[in-house]
C-alpha cells in the first residue's frame, strides 16, 4: 500500500485558480524588492516644468562622479613618467669603435695609405681629406690627448644616459663636458668630429613596465563620491528644469533610462522563478491549508518589509520570524521561510553579510526549539537565548574582525531584539490561533485544561465517553512519541475526537448508566445514522469552539470510511437488498500520521474494554487483529503511515494495554452488550 512504503519527496503539483492570488502576491513582493534593491526610486519630472516646491532627494544616493574621477586618473597617469632600460652594449661598442678608429688613425699617421680605407670598410665611417691630414701633422703628445679626451667625452655621454629624442641636442652636453678640458678651438673640433658617429642613443623606452606602471596609479586613484542624503534637496523651489538638470538627475541616477530595463528585467525573472520555486515547495512538500498559505505569504512580506526599512542591520526582526515560522509551520516551511527573508536580508545591507548568516544561524537554531514550549515562560527564555548568543557572537566578531565601534550598542541590540522578539510573539500567538484555527504547542496545552469550557461541558454530558477519550490520548500519545511525531496533538485530539457525542449521549453505551438502551426502540438504519452522526456533530462543535483546524481533521477523519458492522448485520437479517454503503462512516479517511494512530487507539481502546485479557499474547494479538482490519479496509492509505512505523506503533499499543488494562467481563449481547449495539463488531470507540 502507498501509505506504507517509503515516502518520496514529492514536487508534482498542480497549481489551481485560488493558487494564483497568493502566487502573485508573492511575485509582487520578490519583485518590488528586488527591483527597490537594484534600482533607487525614479524622480518624474519633464523638462521645461518650474518646480513649485523643493526638490528632495528620495533616497540615499551615493555614485561615483566620473568625470572628477576621469580627471584625477588621467592626471595620476600623466604624473607617471615614460620609463627606459639601459643598454649596456651600445656603450661598450661605441667605445670598442673609437678605440679601434685610432688604431687606424696610428697607421695612417705611420705612412700607411691603406687606413682610410679600413676605417670605411670596418667602421662604415669616411673622413674630409682634411681630418686625416691633421692627424699627421700633430705630435704624438697632441694625439694622445685628442684621443683620451674623446674616449672620456664619449663615456660621460653614455654614463649620463642618451634617449633618443636627446641627440638633436648633445651638443648641448658635449659643451659642458669640454668647458672643463684645457683644449683649444682646434683640438674641440677633431674631438666633437671623431666621436659624433658613434653617439646613440642608449636608452631604450619600456612601454610593458610604463604601462603597468601607469595602471597602478589609476588603481590607485580612489573615486570621487557624490553622496546626497535621502530628503536632502537637489533643486530649490522655482527652479526651471532645462537640460542641465536633466543631466544632473540622470547622473544621480533618479531618472528612468532604458539603461534601467535590462536590470528591471532580470528582477521579474528572478522574482518570477523564486516565487514559483517558493510556492511549489511548500504546495508539494508541506500539508498546509490555502489559509495558512495567506498566512505564510503575509508574514514574509511583512519580514521583508521590516529587514528593509530598519535602519540597523542589529534591529532585523530575525529572531520574532524566526520562532513564529517555526511555531506555525513544520520544518520543511519555516527553514524555507527564513533562508528566503535571509537572502533579501543580505542585498539591503551586503556589507553586513558575515554576521547576517552568524545570526541566522543563531535565531534559526534556536527558534527550533519553540515546538516544544508548554508555557508563557518558555518563550521568553528562547527569546533570551537568542539575545543572549547573537551578542556574543557578535563581540566576539566585532573583536576578531578588529571593528569595536558601536561594540555596546549594537550588542545592546541584539539582546533586545531576542528578547522584545518572543514578548511580543506571546501576546500574538492566542489572536493567531483563534484567527487561522492552527494549533502550537501553547494552545493545544490550554485544551488540555480540565476548566476549559468544551471539555467541562464533555466531561458532564457524557462521562464515559470522555473517560474513553482519556484511555485513547494515552495510547496516542505513546504511539506518536514512539515514531516521532507530534505527541501533544495526538492527546489534544485524543480528548476531542468523539465531543460529538455529547448531542445523544445515550446512544453510546459507555455513557449508559441505567440499563436502557434506546436503539432496542429503533431501526438497525436509524441507529447507524445516529452512531455516524456524531463524526459531524463533533466537527461542528470543534469549529465553534474555534478548535484548529488539526483537531477538526482528527474529529472527521477518526472513523475514516469504516463499516458500521453490527447494525449492517441486524438491517441485512431484514433486507437483505440493504446497501452496504448507508451504514459506513462517510469519511474522510485519516491524512496524517497523527490522525491514523487516534484511530488505531481509538479501536483499540474500545475492544480491550470489553476483552478478557490475561496475557501479553492476548494484548499483541488485540493489537495486531485491529491494526490488520483497517490496513486491509484501506483505512490507513493517505496517512503517511509506514511499516516501519506500524510496528513502533504496535510495541507502543501493547506496552500501554499492559500497563493500564486489567481483565474486563466481556458482556454479551443479552446482557446489554453495547460494545456491539451501540457501535460496530470491529469496537470501535
Amino acid at each position: 500500500m502507498r501509505n506504507l512504503r517509503k515516502r518520496r519527496v514529492n514536487l508534482k503539483i498542480k497549481l489551481k485558480f485560488k493558487d494564483i492570488i497568493p502566487l502573485l502576491i508573492l511575485f509582487l513582493v520578490f519583485s518590488s524588492f528586488l527591483i527597490y534593491s537594484f534600482i533607487p526610486p525614479f524622480v518624474f519630472i519633464k523638462k521645461g516644468t518650474t518646480l513649485t516646491k523643493d526638490l528632495k532627494s528620495p533616497t540615499e544616493i551615493e555614485i561615483i562622479d566620473r568625470e572628477k574621477t576621469e580627471e584625477l586618473i588621467k592626471k595620476a597617469v600623466e604624473s607617471v613618467p615614460v620609463l627606459y632600460e639601459y643598454d649596456p652594449d651600445v656603450e661598450k661598442d661605441a667605445i670598442n669603435n673609437l678605440n679601434s678608429l685610432f688604431k687606424y688613425l696610428e697607421k695612417w699617421r705611420n705612412g700607411d695609405k691603406k687606413a682610410q680605407e679600413e676605417i670605411f670598410k670596418d667602421l662604415g665611417i669616411t673622413f674630409p681629406k682634411e681630418y686625416l691630414e691633421y692627424f699627421s701633422r700633430i705630435d704624438e703628445e697632441e694625439f694622445n690627448k685628442i684621443k683620451s679626451t674623446s674616449v672620456a667625452l664619449l663615456s660621460y655621454l653614455f654614463h649620463s644616459g642618451i634617449k633618443e629624442e636627446d641627440l638633436p641636442n648633445i651638443d648641448t652636453r658635449i659643451d659642458n663636458f669640454l668647458s672643463g678640458q684645457k683644449i683649444n678651438e682646434i683640438e674641440r673640433y677633431y674631438i666633437v668630429t671623431t666621436i659624433k658617429p658613434f653617439i646613440k642613443a642608449n636608452l631604450r623606452i619600456n612601454a610593458e613596465l610604463t604601462e603597468k606602471r601607469r595602471e597602478e596609479a589609476k588603481r590607485s586613484v580612489k573615486p570621487v563620491i557624490i553622496k546626497i542624503e535621502k530628503g536632502e534637496v537637489i533643486f530649490k523651489k522655482g527652479t526651471t528644469i532645462g537640460d542641465k538638470e536633466i543631466e544632473l538627475l540622470k547622473k544621480y541616477g533618479l531618472l528612468f533610462t532604458f539603461k534601467d530595463i535590462p536590470k528591471i528585467l532580470y528582477s521579474l525573472i528572478i522574482a518570477f522563478l523564486l516565487s514559483l520555486l517558493f510556492f511549489i515547495f511548500v504546495r508539494s512538500n508541506v500539508k498546509i491549508s490555502h489559509k495558512e498559505i495567506y498566512f505564510l505569504v503575509i508574514i514574509l512580506t511583512l519580514a521583508l518589509v521590516a529587514g528593509k526599512f530598519v535602519p540597523n542591520p542589529y534591529l532585523i526582526p530575525l529572531p520574532f520570524f524566526a520562532m513564529l515560522s517555526f511555531l506555525f509551520f513544520n520544518f520543511s516551511a519555516s527553514t524555507l521561510f527564513i533562508l528566503t527573508a535571509y537572502f533579501f536580508y543580505a542585498l539591503f545591507f551586503p556589507e553586513h553579510i558575515t554576521f547576517l548568516t552568524l545570526f541566522l544561524l543563531v535565531s534559526l537554531f534556536l527558534s527550533m526549539q519553540v515546538k516544544r514550549i508548554k508555557n508563557m515562560g518558555d518563550f521568553l527564555k528562547i527569546g533570551l537565548a537568542i539575545g543572549i548568543i547573537s551578542s556574543i557572537f557578535f563581540i566576539l566578531f566585532s573583536i576578531l574582525m578588529k571593528n569595536t565601534d558601536g561594540i555596546i550598542l549594537n550588542s545592546l541590540i541584539l539582546f533586545l531584539n531576542g528578547t522584545f522578539s518572543s514578548i511580543v510573539l506571546a501576546g500574538l500567538v492566542p489572536h493567531i490561533e483563534r484567527i487561522l484555527s492552527i494549533s502550537t504547542p501553547l494552545g493545544l496545552v490550554e485544551l488540555l485544561n480540565i476548566n476549559n469550557p468544551l471539555l467541562n461541558e464533555f466531561i458532564l454530558k457524557a462521562p464515559g465517553s470522555y473517560q474513553h477519550s482519556i484511555n485513547v490520548s494515552t495510547l496516542a500519545q505513546m504511539a506518536a512519541d514512539a515514531i516521532g511525531e507530534n505527541a501533544l496533538l495526538a492527546k489534544v485530539g485524543a480528548y476531542y475526537h468523539d465531543i460529538g457525542k455529547m448531542l445523544r449521549p445515550q446512544f453510546f453505551i459507555e455513557n449508559q448508566s441505567t440499563g436502557f438502551n434506546p436503539h432496542d426502540s429503533i431501526s438497525p438504519s436509524l441507529s447507524a445514522l445516529i452512531i455516524i452522526s456524531h463524526v459531524k456533530d463533533g466537527v461542528e462543535i470543534a469549529k465553534k469552539h474555534k478548535l484548529p483546524k488539526e483537531v477538526i481533521d482528527i474529529i472527521a477523519e477518526h472513523h475514516g470510511t469504516t463499516l458500521v458492522t453490527y447494525f449492517y448485520r441486524k438491517a441485512k437479517e431484514l433486507d437483505p437488498n440493504v446497501q452496504k454503503d448507508t451504514f459506513r462512516y462517510p469519511g474522510p479517511l485519516p491524512s496524517s500520521k497523527v490522525s491514523g494512530i487516534i484511530m488505531l487507539a481509538d479501536s483499540i481502546e474500545a475492544t480491550a474494554r470489553s476483552e478478557k485479557l490475561e496475557k501479553k499474547e492476548d494484548f499483541v494479538d488485540l493489537v495486531e487483529s485491529v491494526i490488520k482490519t483497517k490496513i486491509e479496509d484501506g483505512q490507513l492509505e493517505n496517512s503517511d503511515l509506514s511499516f516501519k512505523d506500524i510496528n513502533k506503533i504496535k510495541e507502543a499499543f501493547v506496552k500501554v494495554l499492559m500497563s493500564v488494562y486489567h481483565e474486563r467481563i466481556n458482556y454479551n449481547e443479552k446482557s446489554g452488550d453495547f460494545r456491539e449495539k451501540g457501535k460496530d463488531t470491529s469496537k470501535e470507540g
